[in-house]
């Protein structure tokens, strides 16, 4: 007589990760590199990082810096309801371009992992709409699904996070981050920040179980990091977690 197989059960999700996955179908995500939008985020990043006393005195109602214009640094605007809610800038720090927020500030811990050809995503200059903010609290989540997007279309080694001391126990609790240095001065924003990273390979299964509205189907990480030279690259993405499924 044949014996039957016992067969495998879907991973289970928790009510917040099914409650995000529906919560997707009203975002979407836009590529900026137009000189008028990156004004609209330098003004977002100003508002939400005065509410935050973490400001330079010399800046007068917008935030940009010469690294938004680095080719190999992506800025997004992130839509509810076609409401620009967030923003994020992913950078992408290899051996052969070593230009970013966490390079600048963490040259003798990156440089020598750089010399051995690891590679990371960079995701800086988080800024959330404090008028938004109460009434979508997922917003972080929405805003950092960019940066583990970025992490596998790039297949990065580490996913930093340069973020104040109190904010790295949330990167640890999602991303599994490890520190890799202590807090150290801004410079130009008074403020200190430590050094957090994600090893990509190790955690990147685990976080698709636990939080699937991260995942991604590939077009849509083509269509977020493509080389704007290579062609027809649409400037408004929307998510594609539900359609992956929940395993890994």
């Amino acid at each position: 007589m044949a014996v039957s197989q016992p067969v495998a059960k879907a991973p289970s999700i928790s009510n917040f990760a099914r409650h995000m996955l529906e919560f997707l179908d009203r975002v979407e995500y836009r590529r900026v590199i137009h000189a008028e939008d990156l004004e609209e985020i330098g003004r977002l990043r100003y508002r939400s990082y005065m509410t935050r006393n973490v400001m330079d005195d010399n800046l007068l109602g917008t935030i940009i810096d010469e690294v938004d214009r680095d080719h190999q640094a992506y800025v997004y605007g992130v839509y509810i309801d076609n409401i620009l809610v967030s923003t994020l800038r992913v950078h992408h720090i290899t051996a052969d371009h070593r230009i970013g927020t966490s390079a600048k500030l963490f040259p003798d811990i990156l440089e020598p992992m750089l010399d051995n050809n690891m590679s990371f995503v960079d995701p800086t200059r988080f800024a959330a709409d404090p008028a938004y903010l109460a009434e979508f609290p997922a917003i972080p989540y929405l805003t950092l699904r960019i940066a583990a997007m970025a992490s596998e279309y790039f297949n990065a080694s580490y996913c930093l996070a340069a973020v104040k001391p109190e904010h790295m126990a949330f990167y640890k609790r999602i991303f599994g981050s490890q520190m890799l240095a202590d807090p150290r001065d801004h410079e130009g924003y008074g403020i200190q920040v430590g050094l957090g990273a994600a090893a990509v390979s190790s955690i990147r299964d685990a976080v698709a179980v636990r939080f699937p509205f991260f995942k991604s189907q590939p077009h849509e990480r083509r269509n977020m990091f493509a080389d704007m030279r290579a062609g027809n690259v649409p400037l408004t993405i929307l998510p594609t977690a539900k359609y992956t499924g929940l395993g890994v």
